[in-house]
């Protein structure tokens, strides 16, 4: 593969984690934490970023596909898995959020009082058109318009820096913490497993080798991280330093659209929202089609692609017409229980090679969901206060880490039993003499 196709790939990588709808969460993660910014913004690209880059590396390792992302736990787990993922991206969280999101950063702020089921419905008949058409029009779109939203955004980002909107005026010592939940919100560790098997089929189209994909995926990964260091950290940034700007705003789509008029006027704002509007169009059409045709694979033939489509149309128009903090309400309490899971599989698939017993996986799989189910149960507000004591009793849960020391003993308990179980066997069979 030459210097070029790397480069390629790893703009892919960039536009395929880089949504119009995760604009939102930098700036509010960087309002609520102030002066403490840099840490929390260290905790958001460990799960915002990292993850998702050593994900798309994980499920080429693991075979490409979601189903083989969890087939050491077992097909029965990665089947459920997979559902779930696509549920989160599909019609249940991320593609109501593009709706809500293009309503309330494209929209909203141009023609306020315009009712917000006029632009969903319509936004959701557009994505219903195209994805059941698979038109070419919205990859004419997407390549155009995602290209000036970034430019867009490191014009923003620039003037912001140069010109300044403020100065922290608050710290917060959970920021660490704050960064590394947040960056859940992103849901892009899933889009990695779900859309891992279009890298791998570009990589095979390109003539790589088997012994090359890692290496061409992480330094096409690479790149991927850098725009979006580049893109968030930057958001994050200027979101900590204009908290007296954004003092009293509780939505987080305000926040940035309150920035970006700050910094580029009414004309800045009139552009964003016109690039933000048609790449979440992209996204929304792009996800709903992948989801759909997951779905198509894993469920009775009467229910067929186009059928999915339009019954995943009708629930997202319903979830987006809650408003972007309601998709995030719901989606908190559920990222913070299967978020976790993804990691562990995740570091996992990544060490593989030297996982002597596969069965080490639902191990430490079922150690991790002991504490990341409760911890997701108790956002609901259920047994919230007994639930939160156990947890924030556990190591390292000051830093959004309550599940990693269950995780390191469900694994070795494996190691040492599997281990003994080898051991044993071993000295049964030898010869006597």
């Amino acid at each position: 593969m030459k210097k070029s196709d790397v480069t390629i790939l790893g703009l892919a990588l960039f536009a395929m984690f880089f949504g119009a709808g995760n604009l939102i969460f930098p700036p509010a993660i960087g309002n609520q934490v102030g002066l403490d910014w840099f840490v929390a913004m260290l905790g958001f690209f460990a799960t915002g970023i990292g993850m998702p880059i050593l994900g798309v590396i994980a499920v080429i390792k693991a075979g490409g596909g979601i189903m083989d992302f969890g087939k050491h736990v077992g097909q029965r787990f990665s089947l459920v898995f997979g559902l779930v993922i696509a549920f989160i991206l599909g019609p249940f969280m991320g593609v109501p959020r593009t709706g809500a999101t293009t309503f309330e950063m494209g929209l909203e702020p141009l023609f306020p009082g315009l009712p917000s089921v006029y632009v969903i419905l319509v936004f959701f008949a557009l994505t219903w058109l195209l994805s059941i058409k698979q038109s070419s029009i919205i990859d004419i779109i997407g390549k155009w318009l995602t290209p000036i939203l970034v430019v867009l955004l490191v014009t923003i980002v620039s003037v912001g820096v140069i010109k300044g909107v403020g100065s922290p005026a608050t710290s917060n010592p959970d920021a660490f913490k704050i960064g590394f939940t947040g960056g859940y919100q992103t849901m892009d560790l899933f889009v990695a497993v779900m859309l891992g098997a279009i890298i791998l089929k570009t990589l095979k189209d390109k003539g790589c080798q088997e012994s090359q994909f890692v290496s061409i995926t992480r330094k096409a990964g690479l790149i991927a991280a850098a725009g979006l260091i580049l893109i968030y950290g930057g958001l994050l940034f200027l979101g900590a330093h204009g908290q007296d700007l954004l003092s009293g705003l509780s939505s987080r789509s305000m926040m940035t659209v309150t920035l970006v008029q700050n910094i580029l006027g009414h004309t800045g704002s009139l552009i964003l929202g016109i690039s933000v509007s048609f790449a979440c169009l992209t996204t929304s059409i792009g996800i709903t089609a992948a989801a759909s045709a997951f779905f198509d694979e894993v469920t009775p033939k009467w229910l067929s692609y186009n059928k999915i489509v339009s019954l995943s149309v009708v629930l997202s128009s319903a979830m987006a017409l809650g408003g972007v903090e309601f998709i995030v309400g719901i989606a908190g309490p559920l990222l913070t229980i299967i978020y976790p899971l993804g990691i562990v599989l995740v570091i996992m698939n990544l060490f593989n090679n030297y996982i002597p017993f596969k069965a080490s996986y639902r191990w430490t799989v079922a150690a991790t969901s002991l504490v990341s189910i409760p911890a997701g149960i108790s956002e609901f507000g259920i047994f919230s206060d007994a639930i939160n004591q156990l947890i924030n009793s556990l190591p390292w849960a000051d830093i959004g880490l309550p599940w990693l020391l269950p995780a390191l003993i469900g694994y070795s308990v494996s190691f040492i039993y599997y281990g003994m179980k080898r051991s044993t066997k071993k000295k049964k069979i030898q010869p006597q003499y």
